[in-house]
């Protein structure tokens, strides 16, 4: 038999047709004990047509044509109905295909470009972007993954600001401590985005290390202290650490220039070698300690060859006359006091031998007192050359840390060794 629906051929026993799935219906006023064959069906809905028309309308003759291609018509039209529907859908997905695409596209531009800002220092516009990334997919991973790497970098960001400012003020301790922090928090992240932050904190721990033994310096009353000192900026990069290593160097020559006069004027010329070589050792080739290297040698060679006779007569003739007779032989002149933006003293000028012979070991004393007079200190300062001969100049310098303040600077006297 077949399918009142559809027309598809089906066995008798079925009750459901295998093509569009309609229950079978009965044919009431057909026999169902009736024989039917396959040509049965079409001429029986063929008869009822007919029939039911009006006399008058009754078409005279049905052509066999058109009764063939309406029931193809009916017979097909349920399975057209399905493939329409898979078109309609098909062109939805379509749309919504590429619709998706469209935003997979926006999404990882946005992606990208938060990215650059953030390898860039850029944080704040990177989370701005990364967000909204996400307003378009909010369960893209590899987003909240990004999101949770800027908002590290902004952390670690404003613990480098505390840091800075920290340095700014000289509170080298507390700005130790808070990087000594990132430091640990840095200890296993990784990655483009925290490039920058590594390199920031080493940069952060010079500046900590320069300034914290800027600050120390002058508390520093020994070679041996400095040297410790200038060994730890040794390690640093030339840039940061170049002033500071420059100060260390000026003080040890200083500091082994003032112990090598103490024991000049005991004649302690093994002493005297010793701390010019241990300053040598920090202060390499440093053309000061050199040349009082050599004086310490001539002072010896005189020594022995009966000089200090002549040096104890030229004291003894030195303490016996007065001021104006002990710089007979001596002039001093363009005397220049500067202090320095750190309020370190120098102090520097010229004399020439208005004698009439060579004088040698020429020696400058002067006491320093501040704007009101008051006595601060007093020192002394050696003249190169170690030989002067008649009409000839020499030039003196010396320095005294830590005076912060506007001083006057008097010429006591000067003793020189006459050949």
């Amino acid at each position: 038999m077949y399918c009142n629906q559809c027309g598809e051929k089906m066995s008798k026993e079925s009750r459901f047709c295998s093509n569009c799935g309609a229950e079978v219906q009965s044919i009431s006023n057909i026999d169902s004990e009736t024989d039917i064959n396959e040509e049965s069906i079409p001429m029986v809905e063929e008869q009822k047509y007919v029939e039911a028309l009006p006399e008058d309308d009754k078409p005279n003759n049905v052509p066999e044509t058109h009764v063939q291609v309406e029931n193809k018509f009916l017979r097909f039209l349920p399975v057209l109905a399905p493939i329409v529907s898979i078109l309609v859908v098909g062109i939805g997905l379509s749309f919504y295909f590429f619709q998706q695409k469209e935003v997979n596209a926006d999404v990882l531009k946005l992606k990208g470009v938060a990215e650059e800002s953030a390898i860039n220092e850029n944080y704040a516009q990177a989370k701005r972007l990364i967000q909204q990334a996400l307003s378009k997919r909010p369960s893209y991973l590899a987003l909240t993954e990004d999101l949770e790497v800027i908002e590290k970098a902004m952390e670690y960001e404003k613990i480098l600001t505390s840091v800075s400012k920290q340095i700014q003020k000289n509170n080298f301790a507390d700005a130790s401590k808070e990087i000594t922090s990132l430091k640990q928090k840095l200890k296993d992240v990784e990655g483009p985005v925290f490039e920058n932050i590594h390199k920031q904190v080493e940069v952060k721990e010079i500046k900590i290390t320069v300034g914290t033994i800027k600050k120390e310096l002058n508390g520093l009353k020994t070679v041996d202290q400095l040297g410790g000192k200038l060994s730890i900026l040794s390690s640093l990069p030339e840039k940061e650490a170049s002033a500071v290593k420059t100060e260390i160097i000026n003080r040890i020559v200083q500091i082994s220039s003032n112990e090598v006069e103490n024991e000049l004027s005991e004649n302690n010329f093994t002493e005297a070698f010793a701390i010019i070589e241990k300053g040598l050792q920090f202060a390499v080739n440093h053309e000061k300690l050199l040349s009082l290297k050599k004086r310490v040698e001539q002072s010896q060679i005189a020594f022995g060859n009966s000089e200090q006779q002549r040096i104890e007569q030229a004291m003894e003739a030195a303490a016996q006359e007065d001021l104006k007779n002990k710089t007979a032989a001596v002039q001093v002149s363009d005397l220049s006091v500067e202090i320095s933006e750190y309020g370190d003293l120098y102090i520097s000028g010229q004399v020439q031998n208005v004698a009439t012979t060579s004088i040698s070991s020429i020696t400058v004393y002067f006491t320093i007192y501040d704007a009101n007079n008051n006595y601060i200190d007093e020192g002394y300062a050696t003249v190169n050359p170690y030989y002067l001969e008649p009409g000839e100049w020499g030039y003196f310098e010396d320095s005294y840390y830590g005076v912060y303040q506007d001083v006057n600077v008097e010429i006591d006297h000067c003793t020189w060794y006459l050949d």
